[in-house]
């Protein structure tokens, strides 16, 4: 799909296209792509089996991420403090309490970087084998009939692909 994308804009910049054309052009290239493959697929019989299972089973989403590997500096108490016993406490004071800001700090960009990457992987696991798997499921009927294979083919892209150019043409509209 990058690739796709890339050579289309790549394309374009000595024909001054607007970013407009180059997305409807790179999301036909990428729907024909799509339905050549669906087609091929759906003619030759081919099936997708679930090896995976569940994959909310697979990730603990309450554990968090570890934090036990974090090193900590060490506290230097030289005799150049300023402000002689209270100093260092106020200075242990505040190294205790922005260490212990850093650290929730570095806890919760873990946390949300690790579910960002959690709900990805689960995005795509769903769109690439989810999807072709439904799609896949009429293998019996269109296996080795090409206009059956064909017409589930062009249906399914309608399905999955159309709602992109709904964005794309309403969001160049609102855009006017």
């Amino acid at each position: 799909m990058p690739t796709v994308a890339f050579l289309v804009y790549a394309s374009g910049l000595n024909n001054h296209r607007s970013f407009y054309l180059n997305t409807l052009i790179s999301t036909t290239v990428l729907s024909i792509l799509f339905l050549v493959l669906i087609t091929i697929g759906l003619y030759n019989g081919w099936k997708l089996k679930d090896t995976l299972g569940d994959f909310r089973k697979k990730v603990d989403l309450e554990k968090g991420p570890d934090i036990s590997q974090l090193d900590f500096p060490s506290i230097d108490l030289s005799d150049s403090i300023e402000g002689g016993i209270f100093g260092i406490i106020i200075s242990l004071f505040l190294w205790l309490i922005i260490g212990l800001l850093v650290s929730f700090l570095f806890w919760l960009a873990g946390g949300v970087i690790w579910a960002i990457i959690l709900l990805i992987a689960g995005l795509l696991y769903w769109i690439i084998f989810r999807a072709f798997r439904l799609v896949f499921r009429h293998s019996p009927n269109c296996k080795g009939k090409l206009i059956n294979a064909l017409g589930t083919a062009l249906a399914y892209t309608v399905l999955y692909n159309f709602w992109i150019y709904m964005i794309v043409i309403g969001a160049h509209f609102l855009n006017k």
